[in-house]
């Protein structure tokens, strides 16, 4: 996958996917940003759990690479690697920019 291109579920071709994709990806922005602001606000309780949330989604969209993004988050939050789980999460947002339906 390029590491600037636009990045496409895994389900894409399926069009019975194909609303369940779009609305994922509409909310994919809103999430990225929210356990972001958690991290930033010291809420890492709410911001592991969003992002263990996330971690499962990302998987049943398609999108593995969410997952794994949403994984390194958590696990940093796990082991109290704040600036690590702070990184993660604003490598997440930039991610989830580039995803489209």
């Amino acid at each position: 996958m390029p590491d600037d291109g636009p990045i496409t579920s895994d389900f894409a071709d399926d069009p019975d996917m194909a609303i369940l994709i779009a609305e994922f990806v509409a909310s994919l922005p809103t999430r990225a940003h929210a356990i972001l602001e958690r991290i930033d606000q010291g809420a890492i309780d709410q911001a592991r759990a969003m992002a263990h949330q996330l971690k499962g989604a990302g998987g049943g969209y398609g999108f593995p690479c969410i997952t794994e993004a949403a994984r390194v988050i958590e696990l940093a939050i796990r082991e109290q690697r704040l600036v690590d789980a702070r990184t993660a999460a604003r490598a997440l947002v930039t991610l989830c920019a580039r995803v489209v339906p």
